[in-house]
């Protein structure tokens, strides 16, 4: 810091809440939001097919 009052940018005073430990929102790449989507599918299909099954049981 020297003999300025000036801070750091990597410094954070003591209390403060350090942003950079936090998660980051951002929007997924092409790539992650396919898989998402597919995994998405596959579990709703899933659900589907248990509540064919719990209904047929009954």
């Amino acid at each position: 810091m020297g003999d300025n009052n000036q801070l750091d940018n990597d410094v954070v005073p003591a209390g403060a809440k350090h942003l950079s430990g936090e998660r980051e929102h951002r929007h997924p790449t092409a790539e992650q939001a396919r898989s998402i989507g597919h995994r998405r599918r596959d579990a709703e299909a899933k659900l589907e097919q248990h509540l064919r099954e719990a209904r047929d049981k009954a």
